[in-house]
């Protein structure tokens, strides 16, 4: 059997590994974050997630580019890839939005590969609620969640809040005493489902600058296919997704200032069908399959 490595340096957070594994089942998929001691000889195709990429190697390699850069001077990054970064074998981006923020110009093939939603979000409704609102992902000053808690632990301090991810420890000590904040720490994945679903609302909590107002929210995915009520901060992509899918958020900022029991109770949340954003979908569309099988 042909042998695929998926290379990455075990930062960022990536379902879309397994999903790849599971879409290429008659391939030998090897993530590196649990493998030690890599030869990249023994493998026959090479797929990085960018990244850095200074070397050569004489096999396929693929570039994958799933977030443009973030954290400081990420334009600045994203040109240092363009201008450094070996040449692969072909790329793939997020979406187009994303490909636009680094200017390759050479003649290398790409794909559009958008995120996608595990198979174990559909699989859980009519849950009996236990919290009034969830967020899940990074818990960190970065993504300015120390406001998001300040509001809970003061002015909304009538709802209880369930946060699903790695924290920072002083997010967690400042707050973890508060009556209605509840850390329930990193859990497995395949566990996510069964907790988030038992809020009636969920956090979609994204900061409106680069680069993540470009960016398809994974998380905000996996809400509407648990079927939550998605309260969201206000940017691009999520105003765009909504349009297009003809769903109804309930709109915010970041200090949230417009949280009540009132305007809770009569919005009128809709979230519809999202079928054909599960991860096989998702990857069939992108044709990289087809590309896979004609090169190794």
């Amino acid at each position: 059997m042909k042998k695929i490595l998926f290379l990455s340096d075990g930062k960022a957070y990536l379902p879309e590994i397994e999903a790849y594994k599971k879409v290429f089942s008659e391939y030998i998929c090897v993530d590196s974050r649990n493998e030690t001691n890599i030869n990249l000889c023994e493998y026959d195709l090479i797929w990085k997630f960018m990244g850095m990429d200074f070397g050569k190697i004489d096999r396929p390699i693929i570039h994958e580019y799933s977030s443009a850069s973030v954290g400081m001077f990420p334009k600045v990054k994203n040109t240092i890839k363009f201008l450094l970064n070996s040449k692969p074998s072909v790329r793939i981006f997020l979406n187009e939005e994303v490909r636009k923020q680094f200017f390759f110009n050479d003649g290398v093939p790409c794909f559009y590969r958008d995120m996608g939603i595990d198979d174990i979000f559909f699989q859980l409704v009519d849950t009996e609620k236990t919290y009034d609102f969830v967020y899940v992902g990074e818990i960190s000053e970065k993504r300015n969640i120390n406001i998001m808690l300040k509001k809970f632990a003061n002015d909304l301090s009538e709802y209880s809040l369930l946060l699903i991810g790695k924290y920072e420890t002083g997010l967690y000590e400042q707050y973890k005493n508060c009556n209605n904040i509840f850390f329930a720490g990193f859990i497995k994945y395949e566990e996510v489902p069964f907790w988030a679903c038992k809020s009636k609302y969920a956090l979609n909590y994204i900061p409106n600058k680069y680069p993540y107002y470009l960016q398809t929210s994974t998380k905000l995915l996996e809400y509407i296919a648990l079927n939550l009520k998605i309260v969201t901060t206000d940017y691009e992509w999520v105003n765009k997704f909504e349009q297009e899918r003809k769903m109804q958020f309930l709109k915010t900022n970041l200090s949230l200032n417009n949280i009540n029991d009132n305007y809770l109770k009569s919005f009128n949340f809709k979230n519809t069908d999202i079928n054909d954003l599960r991860w096989r979908t998702v990857i069939e569309k992108s044709r990289i399959k087809e590309w896979i099988k004609d090169n190794i």
